[in-house]
């Protein structure tokens, strides 16, 4: 059952799900400033829902217990502590607490902050981070002031852009994404992406760039350029060694869906022979790796860079993704893998919604753990100008030929089909590294280390592997092929 007039996808089961960079739950017991500060996190990141009146396990507490008073003070304390007042919409929802009365709980719908940092009266800054809010230092706020400038992009009115440009395609599909029957200039407008403009009605930046037919027209460096390469360098004159090239340049979600199927009509697939005598194929390089790196970059570019494009390029031994601008808010090559900030939250919304881009903080992380699970060297991520970002993706083909010797050795291959895909990874892995330890094989399944021992022990009592320490906690010691 829908909970929300302002969203339909607020039902009793999404207020209990785990919480993300879009969406946390407090209990009403909360003090209210606290409270406050979550409401500016997500202000100052991307937007969100924030429900007040749950417990953490998804449980209907409800403001019974807590009085009128209180219901009443949580609505007000956003506009009276925070500066300026974020844009949001308090919605009061009746509900059945967990002992079966009606209650009443809060709804906080906001949006992000666009133009300013949102601060409390403290001259505090906190910001969404994946699940949690975290307060920001000096220098860090410094910084986000800095992007802030940076995002008035998006919100900048293309003059003479009208509703012809519609593309109804993509609008479609959002609005289905969306659940909502609502016409389509409502729909744009209330996200922002179309505006009143001198009596006439006019995309943002933003909206033409995900909604737009022909968003090159207004944008001309808004585009996706894939170049392959015969070889490891790139060649001029005589010598140009240029395979095949092909640019991208409609709206975003189509930039990424026909980029995705061109580069994989593009990369080559290794033959092995598996232990039934058959030939199998693995990718040159680990889907998720190559197209999160292009979605990363066509979310998170600097598009009031009007003189670059992103460019993708695809050598005999490795894929490099070039974005215009540098890492964003504070952001660093040492923490990408933990921290996120968009610098296009509008988009990234967007994006989300459409189902390209993936909510929690998982998109870098998963880029090192899928090479890796490929036995391919470490993505490398630099900033090569100080104006853009590159990532190198490197396909080592001699070692990608050691992926499957784990099947030829002959007791692992008795048993091989009665392993778990963990098991199948860890004895891989163990082969190919003569060795492995109880932490790479966690990092390797991307388990508990409590988790990778169990699986470990298994392969011990299976007779598969041994553990090389003369104790159980030797920090020398490793697991082998037995």
């Amino acid at each position: 059952m829908n909970l929300s007039k302002i969203n339909k996808k607020v039902t009793l089961e999404y207020l209990r799900e785990p919480e993300n960079l879009y969406f946390d739950r407090k209990s009403a017991k909360i003090d209210l400033k606290t409270f406050a500060n979550e409401v500016m996190a997500f202000a100052n990141a991307q937007g969100g829902i924030l429900a007040l009146g749950i417990h953490d396990n998804g449980d209907i507490e409800g403001f019974n217990h807590y009085g009128m008073n209180k219901l009443n003070d949580a609505q007000k304390i956003v506009g009276s502590y925070l500066k300026p007042t974020p844009v949001y919409n308090c919605e009061i929802v009746d509900v059945k607490n967990v002992k079966g009365e009606d209650d009443k709980i809060l709804l906080f719908h906001i949006e992000p902050s666009m133009n300013r940092v949102i601060r409390n009266l403290k001259d505090e800054v906190y910001i969404r981070q994946g699940d949690s809010s975290i307060k920001l230092t000096h220098d860090q706020i410094k910084s986000l002031e800095y992007d802030r400038n940076e995002m008035n992009f998006e919100n900048q009115v293309v003059w003479n852009s009208s509703l012809d440009d519609i593309d109804h395609e993509v609008l479609d599909l959002y609005k289905k994404k969306l659940e909502t029957d609502n016409d389509d200039i409502s729909v744009l407008q209330a996200r922002g992406y179309l505006v009143e403009a001198k009596g006439e009605v006019k995309f943002t930046n933003a909206g033409m760039l995900l909604f737009g037919k022909n968003p090159s027209v207004y944008f001309p460096c808004a585009r996706l350029r894939v170049i392959k390469f015969e070889g490891d360098d790139f060649q001029t004159g005589t010598s140009m060694n240029v395979v095949k090239e092909k640019t991208f340049d409609k709206n975003l979600y189509k930039i990424l869906t026909e980029a995705k199927e061109f580069i994989n009509s593009q990369l080559r697939e290794f033959s092995y022979l598996n232990q039934d005598g058959v030939f199998e194929k693995n990718p040159e390089y680990p889907e998720f790796a190559w197209y999160e790196g292009i979605v990363n970059a066509v979310t998170h570019r600097d598009y009031s860079n009007i003189g670059e494009q992103i460019i993708v390029k695809i050598y005999n031994s490795r894929m490099e993704i070039s974005s215009p601008g540098r890492l964003g808010g504070f952001v660093t090559l040492d923490t990408m893998q933990v921290k996120r900030y968009s610098r296009n939250p509008q988009i990234a919304r967007a994006l989300v919604e459409l189902g390209i881009v993936r909510e929690l903080n998982e998109g870098v992380k998963r880029i090192y753990q899928e090479m890796k699970r490929f036995h391919l060297e470490q993505p490398i991520y630099s900033e090569p100008d100080r104006n853009s970002v590159l990532l190198i993706l490197e396909n080592n083909i001699e070692k990608r030929s050691k992926v499957n010797k784990a099947v030829n050795n002959e007791r692992v291959k008795n048993v091989w089909d009665e392993l778990s895909y963990p098991e199948q990874q860890a004895i891989e892995y163990i082969i190919n590294n003569n060795g492995a330890t109880r932490e790479e094989i966690s990092e390797l399944i991307g388990r508990r280390k409590t988790t990778a021992v169990a699986l470990l022990n298994r392969l011990i009592d299976k007779k598969l592997i041994v553990w090389t320490g003369t104790t159980k906690n030797d920090g020398y010691g490793k697991y082998i092929i037995k």
